[in-house]
């Protein structure tokens, strides 16, 4: 960041993302990013049966005896849920859409339909769908309270929940690294 304070870190992330669509959920810069995905898709080679996946999705528990290949996508398919469960009711009381509201908490709710288009790319390079699938009661309590409560109250909460998820993130890609056969350059091309 070039500048200090808040007025900064809104130049930065409008120069990292690009404009801000809040109407059709979009970061212009993003929007590139996924553009290159979807012109040259990157594939695993390894197969993984979609019917055990399918039925594991929606357990709260997987089945016994799962790969540990299975393991890794059935997180990566659940680790979104109640960020996303969040970002949605938030998006329905109009939360991050009042002409009051700081531009920063539009693109960081705009951040947050990239984190789930991330994993269901993952889960595309093996061919599996994505489903949405609700967080369990006690989590869509607490998602509910971060979104309601006043904001200096629930900021703490939600900043210790976003940090929580970037170890999840970091943890996810250091395990499924070895069970994504990329082609290196494909891989370098989409990475930069």
């Amino acid at each position: 960041m070039s500048g200090l304070g808040i007025e900064g870190y809104r130049d930065y992330l409008t120069r990292r993302d690009g404009d801000a669509d809040l109407l059709h959920r979009r970061l212009a810069n993003r929007e590139e990013f996924f553009a290159s995905l979807e012109a040259d898709p990157v594939r695993s080679a390894r197969h993984l049966d979609r019917g055990v996946f399918v039925r594991n999705v929606r357990r709260r528990r997987p089945e016994p005896g799962l790969s540990r290949e299975m393991l890794f996508l059935l997180a990566t398919a659940k680790l979104n849920q109640a960020e996303r469960f969040g970002v949605n009711l938030g998006e329905t009381y109009g939360r991050n859409s009042a002409e009051d509201v700081p531009p920063e908490r539009v693109y960081v709710e705009l951040e947050e339909h990239y984190h789930t288009r991330l994993l269901a790319y993952v889960l595309d390079m093996f061919g599996l769908p994505f489903q949405v699938v609700p967080p369990p009661l006690a989590m869509r309590q607490f998602v509910k309270i971060a979104v309601f409560v006043p904001q200096r109250v629930g900021f703490p909460f939600v900043g210790a929940a976003e940090m929580a998820g970037c170890i999840m993130f970091d943890e996810l890609r250091r395990v499924g690294a070895p069970y994504i056969a990329l082609d290196a350059d494909k891989a370098r091309r989409h990475c930069q």
